[in-house]
């Protein structure tokens, strides 16, 4: 798993290219390159007092990314709260990037999320998907969540 504050994103193509889960976060005004590079990751986050400007070729390829043909309803500018509402984003908060990504991460597997999105990249077909589910269950992954549900309580993942 990548976190990435979008502001100090410069390269698309590197982003896009990524294998792993990719989380990014936005604050102030997001525009441009830092605003595609929110669309484009696979869990999008803004702070709440964010503005997400949908002002550039490349956001507005994130927006398409995110929308499909929705996209063309989109206003250019709009709040953190907005952009959820409008798909734009996945979550806004109020939180501290650092507290909000603890917080986010604590009963998750990392390891299950980084084989999702490598997965959905590779459109790898179903002999793709027996073999990382085999790998999975061979690292005890699904094991714990399993037991943690049983056990009527949270996973807990290093």
């Amino acid at each position: 798993m990548i976190f990435l504050r979008v502001a100090d994103v410069r390269d698309l193509d590197e982003l896009v290219r990524r294998r792993e889960l990719v989380v990014a976060m936005g604050e102030g005004d997001v525009h441009g390159v830092a605003a595609a590079a929110l669309m484009f990751a696979d869990f999008a986050v803004l702070a709440e007092n964010a503005t997400l400007h949908v002002d550039t070729a490349e956001a507005w390829a994130g927006a398409v990314w995110r929308l499909g043909c929705k996209a063309l309803h989109v206003q250019p500018t709009m709040s953190a709260s907005e952009a959820k509402d409008a798909g734009l984003c996945d979550a806004v908060t109020g939180e501290e990037e650092e507290t909000w990504l603890q917080e986010w991460m604590r009963h998750r597997s990392v390891v299950a999320l980084d084989s999702a999105a490598a997965l959905i990249r590779s459109r790898g077909g179903d002999r793709l998907e027996r073999a990382e589910f085999a790998r999975l269950f061979a690292l005890g992954e699904p094991q714990k969540g399993l037991d943690a549900f049983l056990g009527k309580r949270k996973p807990t993942y290093s």
